[in-house]
Formats: C-alpha cells, structure tokens, sequence
C-alpha cells in the first residue's frame, strides 16, 4: 500500500489525510450541484444556501475533522482516561472515525443553517448526497494507508483476484476482503442515484411552471413536485445499510456497541436505519395528506 501518497519540498503528505481534503472538496462540490439544479428550477431555497455554501463548508469541514477525532479516540485510544488528555490527543494526529465526523458536521451544518434561516430539508439534501461521495473518495485514502482493513479470506492458497494484503499490518502478508475500495464503490453508485433523484425532482418542478404557471405551492418543505428532506433520507438509509452489511467483513477493532456485540459502526448504522425509515415514512405521510387536501407537494 502507500502510507504516504507523496513528498514535496521535503513534506511528506499521508495519502488518508490528503483524501480526507479531497473528499470534502468533492462533497462541496457535489452540494452546489444539486443546489444549481434547484436554483434552475426557481426553488425559493437553493440561491439562500448556494450564497451560504462556502461558510457552511468550512464550518462542516473543521467539525468533521474533530467529530472523527472525538469518535475515534472513545472507542480506540481506550489509554485516553482524563478530559484534559482528551483534548490534548483532539488535537493530534490520530485515527479518525467517519460516524463521528459525519454527525459533528450535520450538527454544526444544521445550527448554522437554523441560525442563518436556510431550509435545513434542503441543505440535508444537497449535504447528503456530497457527503456520500465523500465517504467513497475517502475509503480509497484508507484502503492506501492499510486502515479499516477487511478480514481474511476464506481460501489463502488459492485467493480471489480481488483480494488484497496490506505490508503495514505485519499478519504474515494474509489476503484480506477490499472492504475499503467495495465501500468506495457503493457510495459511488449511491451518491449517483442521489443525483439523479435532484434532476428528476427539479425537472418535475420545471413542469410544474410550465403547465400551471405558479411553482410555489404547499408547505414550505415542498415545491411542486418536490418534498424536500426525501433524498437526505434515502441517502442515509441505503449507506447505513451498506455499512452495517460491510461491517461483516471488517477486520479491525471498532469497540463494541453498549449492550452488544457487534462494531460501534455497526450498532450506529442500524439506528441511522431505523431513523431514515421513520423519516421517509412521514414524508410519505405528510405528501398524503397534502394530497388529499387538494394541495401540490
């Protein structure tokens, strides 16, 4: 593998941490995107968060950063006892935990957006589908640097084609399952069906106009044929799931849920599940109910 990606200027650069910058740029970028279909589309939030993006983008960016260090020094650096060690190892270089970042970012994002009056449906929508790109791109940092590293296969005499080994971990040179880059393929495809579903809710929106002259309409997490908040979940929902049928696979310590024996990651990903489920179903409702009052949603 490539621990370290390259060297400038005699500045050695960690391939984990140059893709963790790449992934958050990707994700910025994939969120104006979606933003640009809507604001296309006249939708009365995309100009208020593509005008917010790049200070959401760093405020995400820099809670993401300690959100994964926080996470991970819980359920890993167990030697870490004391608040005031605690903060000096958050300020370290260290390992870091995608769940931990992911939900400092979405906190700070969403205060941020509350405080700032943006529609929080709609910047989850955009985030999400930046975010899932950026947990692929940020899975091949990993599988480069040796970390979060599959199990061993079944069959070491005569393994898969796609079975990899990792120098770092000093196992004897074991093939193990590429749980790393398999992730990085899935979030590919999801973040793809992410963006889809913008093009085809904002194409449905331009429709709208066309035919009925007036866009607005219902309440104000929806817009013609737009329910906002709908791609954040399903976002949510499909890479949890995968994560917790990834988990399987994985062959390095994570801790164990309270109560439980299975990963962190994987007690996490259930009740992300659990939560988007419950979120699509009262979507589901709620364009119902506006449905039968004779109101667009």
């Amino acid at each position: 593998m490539r621990p370290i990606l390259f060297e400038i200027f005699g500045w050695e650069v960690p391939s984990w941490h140059f893709f963790f910058v790449l992934a958050a740029l990707v994700a910025y970028f994939c969120a104006r995107t979606c933003a640009q279909s809507a604001a296309r589309a006249e939708h009365p939030a995309a100009q208020p968060f593509l005008h917010a993006l790049p200070n959401i983008f760093v405020i995400c960016y820099i809670a993401g950063w300690f959100g994964a260090r926080a996470l991970s020094i819980v359920v890993e650096q167990l030697e870490v006892r004391t608040l005031a060690d605690f903060l000096v190892a958050l300020f370290q270089i260290g390992p870091m935990t995608f769940y931990g970042g992911a939900f400092a970012a979405v906190l700070c994002g969403a205060l941020y957006c509350k405080i700032k009056g943006i529609s929080l449906p709609f910047a989850l929508d955009c985030g999400m589908v930046g975010g899932v790109f950026a947990l692929g791109v940020g899975r091949i940092g990993c599988h480069l640097n040796g970390d979060d590293f599959g199990l061993p296969v079944p069959n070491q005499l005569n393994p898969a084609w796609w079975a990899v080994r990792f120098p770092n971990l000093e196992d004897g040179g074991l093939f193990r399952y590429p749980v790393q880059l398999e992730e990085t393929a899935a979030s590919f495809l999801f973040g793809g069906i992410g963006l889809l579903m913008f093009r085809r809710a904002f194409q449905r929106a331009r429709i709208t106009v066309s035919s009925e002259g007036s866009l607005f309409t219902g309440s104000s997490s929806s817009c013609g044929a737009v329910m906002l908040g709908r791609i954040a979940a399903w976002m949510g929902l499909l890479s949890a799931a995968h994560r917790y049928l990834n988990e399987i696979f994985r062959g390095d310590p994570r801790g164990l849920f309270p109560g439980t024996q299975i990963s962190t990651s994987s007690g996490i990903a259930l009740l992300i599940v659990v939560f988007c489920a419950v979120c699509l179903s009262l979507l589901r409702q709620h364009l119902r109910s506006h449905s039968n009052t004779g109101v667009s949603s």
